[in-house]
């Protein structure tokens, strides 16, 4: 399976520390020290999940609309979704008239892009698609609260759309492997973080456990994918982790005893984008590999789940 080309959309609006500060009383720098986010880009009004998981594609297209010829596989991946029922990947089916593909929207909160992977692997291994489109959104403020204390200020929001076809072509990187586990067993599963309708929208409520989970499933997805396919730590020139927090980044590092250059970062001016950071980073990084080299892309969601794709770029 290989990635052909890949595009990101932010929000224009820039929410910083200092407007966190004003409203807690908290020292700028507080949040930056505890979370690593300096800034976050937030919706404005009229935007929402399908508005920019279509600005998302336009950025894909807009070179080359040839590109979603043949598209026979659309895959939304959200947890923050404007409609449930039109959803993602139904809108963007209607607003680029991409006929006859399956489209569906899968969620298993920040992994799921990685479960939208491996979704279109299966499709792909069964013969029932070739080439798919993987939209991963998120529209956290829409759901968040920014007086929450505990995560009020984690949140941002944007779209990452990538295309994905059985055959080599494009950016020339391939997905090796890609796998996802739920691990809603585990510690305080399904209540670590909620969003409830009619309550208190999407809240945090057991912080100190996920941020313990995170660290050990995603030093574990790493360490399954990259051990099923012979691969060291050190031979590993790109590491992609979900952007949660720094410091979950920084204990994955740690534990993994990685260089912390390898680590892509964009928590810093985008904040927690949920389940699109990982896709949004990989845009902005995958030049990084160079042909012959080899990356991994780590995730944890808050329900529990987690996974990993492995990469490797082929051509130059």
């Amino acid at each position: 399976m290989f990635i052909h080309a890949s595009a990101d959309y932010v929000p224009a609006r820039v929410v910083d520390n200092e407007y966190f500060s004003n409203l807690t009383g908290r020292p700028t720098e507080w949040f930056e020290k505890l979370t690593g986010i300096r800034e976050r880009r937030r919706a404005a009004q009229g935007e929402n999940a399908n508005t920019m998981s279509i600005a998302a594609v336009e950025n894909l297209v807009r070179d080359a609309p040839q590109l979603l010829e043949g598209v026979d596989l659309i895959i939304g991946a959200s947890y923050t979704p404007w409609d449930t029922i039109g959803t993602i990947a139904h809108v963007v089916q209607k607003h680029f008239s991409i006929r006859d593909a399956r489209a569906l929207y899968v969620s298993t909160a920040c992994s799921s892009f990685i479960d939208a992977l491996e979704i279109t692997w299966t499709y792909f291994q069964s013969g029932r698609a070739s080439k798919a489109l993987v939209i991963a959104v998120e529209h956290n403020s829409l759901y968040s609260r920014d007086a929450d204390e505990k995560s009020g200020h984690l949140w941002g929001d944007g779209a990452a759309a990538l295309l994905v076809s059985k055959e080599p072509g494009g950016q020339g990187v391939q997905i090796v492997d890609v796998r996802a586990i739920g691990r809603g067993d585990l510690g305080r599963g399904p209540e670590g973080i909620q969003m409830v309708p009619h309550q208190d929208g999407l809240v945090m409520l057991h912080g100190k456990d996920i941020f313990m989970h995170a660290c050990r499933e995603m030093v574990a997805a790493a360490h399954d994918i990259l051990g099923r396919h012979g691969i060291a730590l050190e031979d590993l020139k790109l590491m992609i982790p979900h952007q949660a927090n720094k410091r979950i980044i920084d204990c994955v590092i740690e534990h993994l005893k990685v260089p912390p250059e390898l680590a892509a970062l964009t928590i810093q001016e985008l904040g927690n984008t949920g389940c699109a950071s990982v896709a949004i980073t990989y845009h902005r990084y995958w030049e990084r590999l160079q042909p012959g080299d080899t990356g991994v892309i780590v995730a944890f969601g808050g329900g529990y789940s987690a996974g990993a794709a492995l990469l490797r770029r082929v051509r130059g």
